[in-house]
């Protein structure tokens, strides 16, 4: 049984003052396995007040949920940091626990350099980190943190979309791109739409849903229908859509989405295309019916609600849903909420600040 008490406040000697303490960034990737959260990745700027000489990085570090921590206040969760030799600089990464033999996949999002041929393998056992050539690959990297998905039981590796934005011009993606963590070799699927900065989530079905997100089309960006869905049923590889019923949503892009076991699709965050915060930041996707329903969460907290954000990453650990890194168009976020998702009538957050550097 997985216990998530991140919030137990101890003001006894100062265990973890020598505890590694990430840098604080947007666009971060994550994978949840064997009760870790596993990070890497993101954006930080050089000058903390704004969003100006931005740097990738390439930390890779995780935190151990599976028994109670319990930290000091003000001071920082007891992250781990783990071996980035051998790994680049990177964000919007596509990352995953496709691999075989206990280890986890990385496809670059964005960096300096083009290396759309290669994925990066981390053996959870071994600590390293290889680059390893696949075959056909993606023309490009393209943004793919949110919406990446694995299923464990195939070993594929789905990246619908996507968007390059440090080439001369804005390159999109049209596709869906398959990777069989198997033989390593990828498959390129035509996708209804250019979409980029959306959330995949797959369902016991076997269909993917896709939200959110930004649609390019003939030149033109637009805040994806939050209504009408894309669905990819990975069972009989077709693409089919979704219009759903119940409260309309405010659309958004680079929000994040977990699944809970009674089907809810739990969406967090995101912002409109000036990033600035959509005003129903916590909304609800019932996929447990033929029809998909959606539904304004109801919060009842004893803290505070998070600060707007998107760029963030969101993990599901039991009943809480852990929300860590992100950015609004003003700030970077240096907290980390969690939010009890056990009753579906009254949501409730709860606070963990963690230190900046």
């Amino acid at each position: 049984m997985l216990f998530l008490c991140l919030i137990v406040i101890c003001l006894y000697l100062n265990e973890f003052t020598l505890a590694f303490t990430p840098k604080t960034v947007w666009g971060p990737s994550s994978v949840f396995t064997d009760s870790k959260i596993y990070i890497t990745g993101g954006l930080q700027p050089k000058n903390p007040n704004n969003f100006d000489g931005l740097t990738f990085s390439n930390e890779f570090y995780y935190l151990d949920v599976k028994q109670p921590i319990v930290v000091k206040v003000g001071e920082p969760l007891p992250w781990k940091e783990l071996s980035s030799q051998g790994l680049p600089d990177h964000a919007w990464s596509a990352f995953s626990n496709c691999g075989l033999d206990d280890s986890l996949i990385l496809y670059i999002g964005e960096n300096d350099t083009f290396i759309a041929n290669f994925v990066y393998v981390y053996g959870i056992s071994s600590k390293q980190w290889n680059s390893i050539a696949t075959i056909n690959p993606p023309l490009s990297n393209f943004h793919s943190q949110s919406q990446t998905v694995c299923d464990v039981k195939t070993r594929k590796m789905y990246r619908f979309g996507g968007m390059l934005p440090s080439s001369p011009e804005n390159k999109y993606n049209y596709n869906l791109d398959i990777l069989d963590a198997s033989t390593l070799v990828w498959e390129i699927v035509n996708a209804p739409e250019q979409r980029f900065d959306h959330t995949g989530t797959l369902l016991r079905s076997g269909n993917i849903v896709y939200i959110g997100g930004t649609i390019h089309d003939n030149g033109v960006n637009s805040l994806a229908d939050m209504l009408k869905l894309p669905l990819y049923n990975t069972y009989d590889n077709k693409w089919t859509s979704m219009t759903t019923t119940g409260y309309s949503p405010a659309r958004r892009a680079c929000h994040s989405a977990v699944l809970t076991q009674d089907g809810r699709i739990i969406v967090y965050g995101g912002c409109d295309s000036d990033i600035a915060a959509v005003n129903d930041d916590l909304v609800i996707l019932d996929t447990s019916q033929t029809v998909y329903t959606w539904s304004k969460a109801n919060v009842i907290s004893a803290t505070d609600p998070p600060l707007p954000r998107c760029y963030h990453t969101a993990t599901l650990v039991g009943d809480h849903m852990i929300v860590l890194f992100g950015r609004d168009n003003t700030q970077l976020s240096n907290e980390t909420f969690i939010l009890d998702t056990s009753d579906k009538s009254n949501y409730k957050w709860e606070k963990k600040t963690i230190k900046i550097r």
